[in-house]
């Protein structure tokens, strides 16, 4: 402001603006807060860090893959040597997905045959464009959110000669399989006006959470229409996750308000980002322990309940953020719905006779408190790193934040990503090194990912077909382990680190023991 304004004695040139940046209300500090929380922790909130470990992930399981089924071993070698950008589009693609994803599993459980990822993918022909297999049957081809990711609409479907026909039949398979009892109607073709009301409730989510919004928008491949039934009425919305990957199916009817729409991509973009989050690692060893809701009638398994967990402190940030919209979202949108859009509880429930667990909050300090209490080594140490983090995000915008999870335990296995292996209790110089433990050797048919932005590797064993996530502690330790003895893989890990030998004695000998253990070193 120039001297001459503030010497103006005119009222209207001293009034402040309603809502100057320095006077930002508490509330709306606490959303911006929150909403950077959301996607700073590299294992869970990050996109870019998830989808790196996705696409290396997508390249060793297609070089595994090639070992296994040598019919057609050249295309899943070229699939594994492509770059990222070339990667994106067949990752994205439901049906490819599902058919790498089903693939990997058999090779886990053992079985060396009936695979259908090379064939789907030898008969694919090359797309300039960057569009995956399914994307080029959409006709209208729409995106729906282009600034936030490579999402398309599930419009009619022709297959022509820009696919095999299979492809088609397939992603209808995949379609009917996702809904509960089944499809009640064939998806919903949708027209102009609904096409552009998506992009609506996009952008609303977006302005409401400019950092969770495009990053969970960009976990999302195909977002299709339908009507169908569920266990609890009529079916809202669903996210594909294993039956129909990186796909979002939604009645039409959600689209009749933007902040509907905006809430119906939040939820389900938020579990097919957890979804590819997952891949990384596991969370807990016992995920199907039986949990009692109190405002359902069917207990949850305990995989669910995390999944339900990361959800709901999503929503708690997002309602937060609608309630404290700024007047120009609601001049755009509309006024916002009155009171919490959460899932009403189930009639004849413990919370329906009580009046109890309606709100998002509530059941976030339920799910979380119950977690809490599980015995020690259900949570694997990621697990524990997601409670963590969910809880900081929570006792921003908790009045009364639940209690902090219980500090990490003994340390995981190797193959776990990120969180370093703690010094075991008994110093290395405490035990006997056997003859086999002179010279540490690497197992043969290994293969490898390195991931250096991250400080991981990801390693791939052809003849187990498992794979295993190093940190960057335990990878430095797999890769002094060419041929030197241990005394030398510790003078090595010292220089390197820069910690007394002590402490990489024991830093060291935990490494080889939990590399042994995963099968690496033998």
């Amino acid at each position: 402001m120039s001297v001459a304004a503030i010497n103006n004695n005119s009222p209207e040139s001293l009034e402040c603006p309603e809502s100057p940046e320095f006077l930002e209300r508490p509330e709306s500090q606490a959303v911006r807060r929150a909403d950077r929380m959301l996607v700073d922790d590299r294992r869970f909130g990050d996109s870019r860090s998830i989808e790196e470990r996705n696409v290396a992930r997508f390249s060793i399981g297609a070089e595994l893959l090639a070992e296994h089924d040598p019919g057609h071993g050249p295309v899943l070698r070229r699939i594994s040597r492509a770059d990222r950008e070339q990667l994106l589009p067949l990752l994205g693609d439901p049906v490819l997905r599902n058919a790498f994803e089903d693939d990997l599993v058999k090779l886990e459980n053992g079985v060396r045959s009936g695979f259908s990822f090379g064939a789907l993918a030898s008969r694919i022909p090359d797309e300039p464009a960057g569009l995956g297999p399914c994307e080029r049957m959409a006709t209208p081809h729409v995106r729906p959110w282009a600034d936030h990711g490579s999402a398309w609409v599930w419009t009619e479907m022709f297959p022509a000669d820009r696919v095999p026909g299979e492809l088609a039949t397939r992603l209808r398979q995949l379609y009917d399989g996702s809904i509960e009892g089944g499809p009640s109607a064939d998806p919903v073709v949708p027209g102009p006006e609904m096409c552009r009301a998506l992009g609506r409730g996009a952008r609303l989510l977006t302005a409401l959470l400019p950092r969770v919004g495009p990053s969970v928008l960009g976990h999302v491949s195909v977002v299709g229409f339908t009507r169908g039934e569920s266990a609890d009425g009529p079916l809202q919305s669903l996210s594909g996750g294993d039956p129909l990957p990186s796909a979002i199916l939604m009645a039409p009817e959600r689209l009749a308000d933007p902040w509907t729409v905006a809430e119906t991509l939040l939820h389900e973009s938020v579990h097919l980002k957890l979804f590819d989050a997952l891949r990384a690692g596991a969370l807990l060893t016992d995920p199907e322990r039986s949990v009692p809701i109190p405002w359902r009638q069917t207990p949850w398994r305990l995989i669910r309940v995390l999944v339900a967990l990361h959800f709901y402190v999503h929503l708690l940030v997002f309602q937060e953020a609608v309630r404290n919209a700024a007047p120009e979202l609601r001049a755009e949108f509309g006024r916002p719905p009155v009171g919490e859009v959460v899932d009403e509880v189930t009639p004849g429930t413990e919370a329906a006779r009580n009046g109890t667990f309606g709100t998002g909050l509530e059941r976030v300090r339920y799910l979380a408190g119950y977690i809490r209490e599980l015995p020690p080594g259900t949570l694997t140490p990621a697990g524990r790193q997601l409670m963590r983090w969910l809880g900081e995000v929570t006792a921003v915008l908790d009045p009364e934040p639940p209690a902090a999870p219980e500090p990490p335990a003994a340390p995981g296995p190797a193959a776990t990503p990120v969180t370093a292996p703690a010094a075991p209790a008994a110093p290395a110089a405490t035990r006997d090194a056997g003859p086999e433990e002179a010279v540490p050797h690497r197992t043969a048919g290994i293969l490898a990912r390195p991931m250096p932005a991250h400080g991981e590797l990801l390693l791939a064993d052809t003849g187990t077909c498992t794979l295993h996530w190093l940190n960057a502690r335990s990878w430095l330790v797999y890769s002094l382990c060419d041929g030197r003895d241990v005394p030398s893989v510790q003078a090595e890990y010292a220089r390197r680190t820069g910690t007394d030998a002590p402490a990489a004695a024991s830093h060291v000998t935990a490494c080889l023991e939990e590399l042994r253990n995963s099968g690496l070193l033998s």
